[in-house]
């Protein structure tokens, strides 16, 4: 098993890392970490390359795009304030042909990096839905029109790299249901795939799971659900989600402002990606046995992140003696 970290090449994390004067290659090392899973949303060369340290790589994603790859325009052009705005979400695209091109892109970039995996989202969301949680699609629609944007550029991709394909709670692949798992990869094409399981959006499924203890007992039990599906499972975002009081809160309804900033802090506010601390996460990935464990946490700087991911390795039994690395 791989023992990675989430991190994204941005200023703000190269700024701390300057200011702590320490490089990401020996930060990893001090928490005996293997790499990292770089984060590459757009379509332009990383700056720094870390495609040394880069074991896999998050592709971009689109929470809304189902109405746009079928071509509903009117309904599309209903979910932004302007055609502007829409052209930017789509990363520039006026269609869906424009679109799959972009995808391309951001997929070439990706593999700049040379990574071993490639970490695909599968989910549909209206922004309005975010908070009604009342949805237009369900999971096999979302899944069957995935498979087909996804066979469509995967010629893009050498045999040798892996496409996991991560769960949301939003409609799509929910891991929720072991027969639309096993439909959803009956209709991808390409061999060489599998699932990233999140297990703080997989959380997300259930609003009344209170603590860590109910959180792993859920997770195992989803888990024990799927059936020979599970053995699908390669690579784990290891994060905890507690936000049931939050779901709870709003009473699902949209507000009438939902910009890209107010969206962002609610979605945050779901998707907490906080540590494990509770011990019983390792039940887990004995469960799983995955190639690879990224830790993938909400961090602001690296002061931060020492104390989030000394945690979560304690808790998994990966820091030795526990005592987090003060550099």
């Amino acid at each position: 098993m791989k023992n990675l970290l989430n991190y994204c090449a941005i200023k703000w994390y190269e700024n701390d890392l300057a200011a702590r004067n320490i490089r990401l290659e020996e930060y990893l090392r001090r928490y005996g970490l293997d790499g990292i899973e770089q984060l590459i949303y757009g379509t332009h060369i990383p700056i720094p390359d870390y495609s040394k340290s880069t074991v896999g790589v998050h592709l971009a994603y689109w929470p809304y795009w189902l109405d746009f790859w079928r071509g509903n325009i009117t309904v599309v052009e209903g979910q932004f304030k302007n055609k502007q705005e829409k052209l930017r979400y789509f990363g520039g695209a006026v269609n869906k042909s424009e679109w799959l091109s972009v995808i391309r892109k951001n997929i070439k970039i990706a593999l700049r990096q040379s990574p071993e995996y490639l970490v695909w989202h599968v989910a549909e969301c209206r922004p309005a839905e975010m908070y009604t949680f009342s949805f237009s699609y369900n999971d096999d629609e979302v899944l069957e029109a995935a498979a087909e944007v996804f066979n469509c550029i995967d010629e893009c991709i050498p045999d040798d790299v892996s496409v996991f394909f991560e769960n949301l709670w939003w409609p799509g692949l929910r891991l929720l249901d072991k027969k639309s798992v096993c439909r959803f990869f009956s209709l991808i094409k390409k061999k060489n795939v599998g699932i990233m399981l999140d297990t703080g959006h997989l959380l997300n499924t259930d609003s009344k799971i209170e603590n860590e203890k109910q959180a792993v007992e859920y997770i195992a039990s989803r888990i024990s659900a799927l059936g020979a599906e599970a053995g699908r499972i390669k690579g784990v975002h290891l994060n905890c989600s507690l936000s049931g009081k939050y779901q709870q809160s709003f009473g699902h309804c949209a507000p009438q402002c939902m910009d890209p900033h107010i969206l962002l802090k609610h979605v945050v506010a779901i998707d907490q990606h906080m540590p494990f601390t509770h011990t019983g996460i390792k039940r887990i990935l004995k469960m799983i046995k995955p190639d690879y464990l990224v830790h993938e946490l909400n961090y602001k700087n690296f002061s931060q992140l020492d104390i989030l991911l000394a945690k979560q390795l304690t808790a998994c039994g990966l820091l030795g003696s526990g005592e987090k690395y003060s550099g």
